[in-house]
């Protein structure tokens, strides 16, 4: 059961990571420090297992004074308003429900920019 468990944090945390922003800060610091691949392995490596124990400790505390279960309900409403949010603002769903406020705030913005 431990090695289950760790084998799925090792293969979640490996696909998650792949492409992810942090990658490609290593990618590119590497490409200009080609002599310095050794100081930038080391210097990452640490970096990541900094930020992973401030997340298994804050992950825990939570999970202790909370529960499993809310931070998981949790998480997953966070998941998707941010999905939703993103998903809103991409197709400008702001602007298609209150067409009546967009115009006049652009009709309080150009009076004031056609008299200067």
């Amino acid at each position: 059961m431990k090695f289950f468990a760790w084998l799925t944090t090792y293969v979640l945390i490996i696909l998650c990571e792949l492409g992810d922003k942090t990658q490609v800060a290593v990618l590119m610091l590497s490409s200009n420090h080609p002599g310095k691949k050794w100081l930038i392995l080391g210097a990452s490596a640490l970096a990541l297992s900094c930020c992973v124990l401030i997340e298994v400790t804050v992950g825990a505390t939570l999970a202790r004074y909370i529960g499993p279960q809310i931070i998981n309900k949790a998480t997953g409403w966070v998941f998707l308003f941010v999905g939703l949010y993103t998903l809103g603002s991409h197709f400008n769903i702001r602007q298609k429900i209150f067409p009546r406020q967009q115009k006049v705030n652009n009709h309080d913005i150009t009076p004031n920019f056609m008299d200067r």
